[in-house]
């Protein structure tokens, strides 16, 4: 079964507990491609040291952003959203509380209930980009089973930890999605203009398929001015 081509799907399926007729709307395959310190930054102060309820929080905007432009943008189909999650997961091979965060909601919380949509479905769990879409398995770290362990770590001379490989493991997911998948929609929720590249190569990558690549800002910075992202900003 194809969910990327756009095509009528003759049959019936069920996702969930919810029965979903396929013979007239199509369906569209989403990546997510989350830049998760910047939608946690956007949850009140109150929520600081309550890192499961800032998780709820945040994941329920992303959902509700996205479902808004996804329908918006398409009034006829069903989407089914791959979601991927990019922060530092780990300081050294420790998951951070962040990261421990999810775990505590995953078997409670059914994804799809963040989309306020019956349009909008979770195709699978949360997905982390410690574990890259294409890298070889032999690189994953044992016993984590990710290729980016210690990506929240003190470099000598910062007075803080810091994420490291985020924004590198964010462009190298996007364009393996784009190559892999170049007739879906890719998302990604960024304010760093580091993600811009990877999106603009995304695009002529998809473009010629059929495929369409938008960036979600929430507070772009003031040097975006200088760049053309039109027909990219949702």
């Amino acid at each position: 079964m194809s969910v990327a081509d756009g095509r009528e799907i003759p049959y019936d399926f069920r996702q969930n507990g919810r029965m979903f007729k396929m013979n007239g709307p199509r369906f569209r395959h989403v990546g997510l491609f989350v830049d998760w310190n910047s939608q946690l930054r956007e949850v009140p102060l109150e929520f600081a040291d309550r890192p499961i309820d800032k998780c709820k929080l945040a994941l329920t905007r992303v959902g509700k952003i996205v479902t808004k432009h996804l329908c918006n943008l398409d009034a006829s189909s069903v989407f089914r959203v791959q979601i991927r999650l990019y922060h530092g997961w780990t300081a050294g091979v420790t998951q951070t509380p962040n990261r421990r965060a999810f775990d505590s909601i995953a078997e409670v919380e059914n994804l799809d209930e963040i989309f306020p949509s019956t349009r909008v479905l979770a195709l699978s769990d949360v997905e982390f980009g410690d574990r890259l879409i294409d890298a070889l398995p032999r690189r994953l770290k044992r016993g984590l089973q990710i290729h980016l362990p210690n990506t929240y770590r003190r470099q000598r001379g910062d007075a803080e930890p810091a994420e490291k490989m985020v924004d590198t493991a964010l462009a190298s997911d996007l364009l393996s999605w784009a190559r892999s998948d170049p007739t879906s929609i890719a998302v990604v929720f960024s304010n760093d203009d580091d993600a811009v590249p990877a999106v603009l190569v995304a695009e002529a990558w998809m473009k010629p398929f059929g495929g369409e690549v938008y960036l979600v800002r929430s507070n772009a910075r003031g040097d975006s001015r200088y760049l053309v992202l039109e027909g990219l900003l949702l």
